[in-house]
């Protein structure tokens, strides 16, 4: 591995609510709120469609108050099992029905996520300057960035205030960008120098993935609209707008993948199923190259990261690499929310990680400059020289 992390900074909702997204327990209300877009457009569509799923799946046909919806996990969990092993949902969702409710909640998702974060690029307060000054101060040289998010907060933050648009995703996802409706390979010429590692082990909604060659490809954080366009296509707004239907439909694109030429494109997240679907070699690839980062790194930072128990896969990692490793890790805990909900967070991090061996120490109030200092005094930013333990660390490691 040519590169070598220091820090492993692992973010979780918690973190791109700082950016303007919403919590996994608020996406189900954004995902339905359509009062800001246009009434015949894509996404109030797809929002009606699932409305009728929901009705019909979980509330025998009877309109589903907002506040009474179920679950997003319970509802992915109920449809990844039935679409992934063929069968029905019930009488009246075939497999193949499934998969456009589950492609129909990915691209809704996508666009809330874009739509959300242009909002919040528009916004100027203490929150947006903190985030700016993370951003600014990221060291790319000693930071690994480890995000269970599907979003683009990173790519984002980076591209603006470093001018670093040239990502390592630790899978051997390829460089690409559309041009007009077909994708395109990008050089490295058109990627610049600095390059943002960063591994999204659930997925980003910028990859598209080919189901012939099984190859990845990443695009720019501009292009996420046509690759919504990608995922949705005419037999699938047939299925959200009824059969009788004849369109014209909301536009979608076929384009060929640019090594094998198939038209394959589509995607592999993982969504927030209980039994999360991890079997792809992007994903394979992810998680090898999340293993490296934490074995090498220091410190581990989690910011805006619950430890859900759903995340059980990246849990039983974690501790297996905190067993294993001759110089434990020292744990930072970055939290918020209410005093109840931060107060819960840390207790399962001490039970989970302990009291030491290794250094612990615990924010509850988000980012703060407090969060800001710590961060520049591990050297996840502005590192002015290695620290001692640093620098015992990695003598050992060469060793």
């Amino acid at each position: 591995m040519d590169f070598e992390a220091g820090v492993v900074l692992v973010v979780g909702a918690g973190f791109a609510k700082n950016a303007g997204l919403p919590l996994a327990n608020e996406f189900t209300e954004r995902l339905l709120d359509v009062d800001n877009l246009r009434g015949n457009g894509p996404s109030a569509a797809q929002a009606a469609f699932l409305r009728r799923f929901v009705d019909e799946t979980f509330n025998d046909s009877v309109s589903t108050p907002d506040d009474k919806w179920p679950e997003l996990e319970d509802i992915f969990t109920l449809v990844d099992q039935s679409a992934n092993s063929g069968h029905h949902l019930g009488r009246r969702y075939s497999a193949a029905d499934l998969r456009v409710v589950r492609r129909a909640m990915i691209v809704r998702i996508v666009r809330m996520l874009q739509q959300a974060y242009d909002k919040q690029m528009k916004r100027r307060d203490a929150d947006s300057k903190l985030l700016n000054a993370l951003f600014d101060g990221l060291n790319l040289d000693n930071t690994a960035v480890l995000s269970m998010n599907w979003d683009m907060v990173f790519e984002r933050g980076i591209a603006l205030r470093q001018e670093v648009r040239n990502i390592e995703y630790g899978c051997h996802a390829t460089p690409a960008r559309f041009q007009g409706d077909q994708v395109r390979k990008r050089r490295s010429a058109e990627l610049g120098t600095g390059k943002l590692h960063l591994l999204k082990p659930h997925g980003s909604i910028n990859w598209l993935y080919c189901d012939a060659c099984r190859e990845l490809f990443w695009v720019p954080p501009n292009d996420t609209e046509r690759v919504a366009q990608t995922l949705f296509q005419d037999r699938d707004w047939r299925a959200v707008f009824g059969a009788t239907d004849e369109g014209p439909y909301p536009k979608s694109i076929k384009p060929h993948c640019p090594h094998c030429s198939s038209q394959s494109l589509g995607t592999r997240i993982a969504t927030f199923s209980y039994r999360k679907a991890l079997d792809f070699p992007m994903h394979a690839a992810t998680w090898r190259t999340a293993e490296e980062h934490l074995k090498a790194a220091i410190h581990w930072v989690f910011f805006g990261y619950s430890m859900p128990a759903a995340d059980f896969e990246f849990k039983y990692l974690l501790k297996r690499v905190q067993l294993t490793e001759s110089i434990p890790p020292d744990i930072t805990v970055i939290t918020g929310g209410s005093s109840k909900a931060a107060d819960e967070t840390i207790r399962r991090y001490k039970q989970f990680f302990g009291d030491g061996p290794g250094e612990r120490h615990y924010f509850r109030d988000g980012l703060t400059e407090e969060v800001v200092s710590h961060l520049r005094s591990i050297e996840a930013l502005n590192p002015d020289k290695p620290t001692r333990r640093s620098s015992a660390k990695s003598a050992s490691r060469r060793s």
